[in-house]
């Protein structure tokens, strides 16, 4: 333990010294979202001149729209970002007084905590101590692993998720669907739980009783529609909102990558852009790929899980977003530590992907939109 909380310090500080180094050589942008239009500038109430931007530079973009969420409930084009996370950021402020910048990250780092404890404890059940430790190491170096300590609702998702599984692995499954529910509140995604958790039931017992709070999972994800409905007046603000993000739509998969190759060839090479095209588009086949190779490497509910988890995205029109659900799909990363395990490159690869990692939240922390 003592371990592990000195390895997560020197990371957040190697987090923080990437930014301030950035703060010295790439350009600020002022684009972080607003609640009033997506071309405005931060809002007044969000900037606070006691913070300094190591702070508050954790809520650029999508966190800005869960701190206005939070504090002032949802407006245009907000309704694509549900509502759990900016629910329980909005009571810890108000429980705590402090201020939503500061809730949010307190709901984050608290979730991440929890997240990692979870999830060492679930590898348990399958793999050695030794192993376990290498999984949580591989999440912690993954390129985009630094949204999880970011105001983005990344952890508490994982938190919630990793519980579920837990909870049912420990044949809990009243708590399991309660847990399950909750994620799915907040994101979409989560829907991906409940077949996971419906191949986990045809793998065991079989009990009836055990299948009925499977179905919260569902029933979660429809009542935010409902919520939409009733007291927003229309249940499809959530595809209206998402056509922001050019995510209205089912698309096929192999249509979207045809849409990444005509980036590739009208896009300048030269252009962030293009660079994160070529991010999403990479992340996309090696996840493909590590599902395909280790198929017989984890638990089949989980393998279902991360498919299910990372097709629903890919079947939106585009792939944006992809390197970050790769570590909410926690099996892809179960199944490349053991693929590297013996990996006389492992170390290397390692390495790089943390180098990776540094010069991603250097852009990052100076506005940029990186996944």
């Amino acid at each position: 333990m003592k371990r592990f909380s000195l390895i997560l310090t020197v990371w957040m500080l190697t987090l923080l010294s990437s930014a301030y180094v950035a703060s010295k050589f790439i350009p600020e942008t002022l684009f972080v979202g607003s609640r009033n239009s997506f071309d405005e500038r931060m809002p007044r109430w969000f900037y606070d001149n006691r913070l300094p931007r190591l702070v508050w530079m954790w809520a650029n973009s999508d966190g800005n729209h869960y701190l206005s969420i939070a504090r002032n409930g949802y407006y245009e084009f907000e309704n694509g970002f549900f509502p759990l996370y900016p629910l329980v950021i909005r009571v810890v402020a108000n429980l705590s007084g402090l201020p939503f910048l500061l809730s949010g990250l307190f709901v984050t780092y608290i979730s991440f905590i929890l997240f990692l404890k979870l999830l060492h404890n679930l590898l348990r059940l399958d793999f050695t101590d030794q192993a376990s430790n290498r999984v949580i190491l591989w999440i912690i170096g993954f390129p985009v692993a630094f949204y999880l300590v970011a105001i983005y609702n990344d952890a508490l998702y994982l938190f919630l998720t990793v519980g579920c599984f837990f909870a049912v692995r420990k044949n809990k499954w009243w708590l399991g669907g309660i847990l399950g529910g909750l994620a799915a509140l907040a994101r979409f995604p989560g829907i991906a739980i409940f077949p996971a958790l419906l191949v986990e039931w045809w793998n065991g017992k079989r009990r009836i009783r055990d299948l009925i709070p499977v179905f919260f999972i569902p029933l979660s994800t429809l009542s935010y529609f409902i919520y939409l409905h009733i007291w927003e007046g229309n249940w499809s603000l959530f595809m209206t909102s998402m056509s922001v993000w050019r995510q209205d739509r089912f698309i096929l998969p192999i249509q979207t990558a045809y849409r990444y190759f005509k980036i590739f060839t009208t896009v300048s090479p030269n252009s962030l852009m293009y660079l994160v095209a070529i991010a999403e588009f990479a992340a996309v086949i090696f996840a493909i790929a590590i599902l395909i190779k280790g198929f017989k490497l984890v638990r089949l509910s989980y393998w279902v899980y991360a498919a299910f988890y990372l097709l629903i995205p890919m079947s939106g029109g585009t792939f944006q977003g992809e390197p970050r659900y790769i570590i909410h799909a926690f099996p892809v990363i179960l199944i490349f530590s053991q693929l590297m395990s013996k990996n006389r490159w492992r170390y290397l690869v390692m390495g790089s992907l943390f180098v990776l990692q540094m010069i991603l939240m250097a852009f990052f922390s100076r506005g940029y939109f990186i996944s």
